[in-house]
């Protein structure tokens, strides 16, 4: 009897920190459309893959959104007013990268005097045209099928234009220990019309202020408009940690942005936690 085989294509949508054989610099394309006078502007990025791998890639543009856990959320294209879709031209639109070696790529976004006031965007999709076959086998040592593996990676661009507003609030923090692990929850709130990308700090001190650990939070985008927010879940390792069953310790964020005017605007919130367990107990 002929085999079946169970063809399933899979594409892992990354950014460039999450995929160590891509690199994309900058990862976040940003341009302020006051800065011209023109109805155009023009910017670049660089690609580059493993230095071992030729890898080729072909870019598309894709009109998208984050929920408010900050997953991206591919929208179909129907014109709308913050889309920057049909205004974008890019170059090479197909490139090969080869033994590490950079890649420039050129954007230019045009008929900046008909997007709106505040953020337009859509993503830019490098997507690996060569698909690698991962075979899989049954129980009885049969090939059960196989999975044909695409990578892309997506590089977002924003357009901001007239008055725009970039602001932030970091409104809550919780932390709980569970089994050897930091679980931190947070909610960011937008009052600005423009997205705001943060980055920041994490501080695990005891009642004494001694620090025990120090770790960086998973930057985000925060969309713009009014309600917009992202609820955010972020496990740290404390098994490099020396905490006591039953005592309380304190957790401290330190969020930065860059608001409108360029200039870093600092969110600190603080809560504590009660360790239900010795890590590290039998640590010498």
């Amino acid at each position: 009897m002929r085999k079946i085989f169970l063809l399933i294509f899979i594409i892992f949508i990354s950014i460039m920190e999450s995929n160590a054989a891509i690199k994309i610099s900058p990862s976040t394309i940003e341009i302020n459309a006051n800065t011209t006078k023109k109805d155009y502007i023009s910017t670049a990025f660089n690609v580059s893959g493993g230095i071992n791998e030729t890898i080729r890639f072909k870019i598309y543009p894709v009109f998208f959104k984050y929920d408010e856990k900050g997953r991206f959320i591919e929208l179909r294209d129907n014109g709308q007013s913050d889309s920057l879709m049909g205004k974008i031209k890019f170059y090479p639109t197909e490139f090969t990268c080869q033994k590490g070696q950079p890649q420039k790529v050129r954007l230019t976004i045009t008929g900046l005097k008909t997007l709106q006031n505040g953020e337009s965007r859509l993503m830019l999709f490098l997507e690996d045209v060569n698909t690698k076959e991962v075979l899989l086998s049954k129980l009885n040592g049969n090939i059960g099928g196989k999975i044909l593996v695409k990578t892309r990676v997506g590089v977002p661009v924003y357009v901001d234009k007239g008055n725009f507003t970039k602001k932030a609030q970091l409104v809550s923090l919780n932390a709980r220990e569970d089994n050897g692990f930091l679980n931190c929850s947070y909610k960011i709130t937008s009052n600005g019309t423009s997205k705001v990308r943060y980055n920041g700090w994490g501080y695990i001190t005891d009642n004494d202020n001694n620090l025990i650990k120090k770790f960086k939070v998973i930057s985000s985008n925060l969309p713009g408009g009014q309600g917009a927010y992202l609820e955010k879940e972020q496990k740290i390792d404390l098994k490099d940690c020396i905490l006591n069953k039953n005592q309380n310790y304190n957790l401290k964020f330190v969020l930065t942005y860059k608001d409108e005017q360029d200039k870093e605007k600092v969110l600190k919130k603080e809560t504590s936690f009660t360790s239900n367990m010795n890590i590290n107990q039998n640590k010498i």
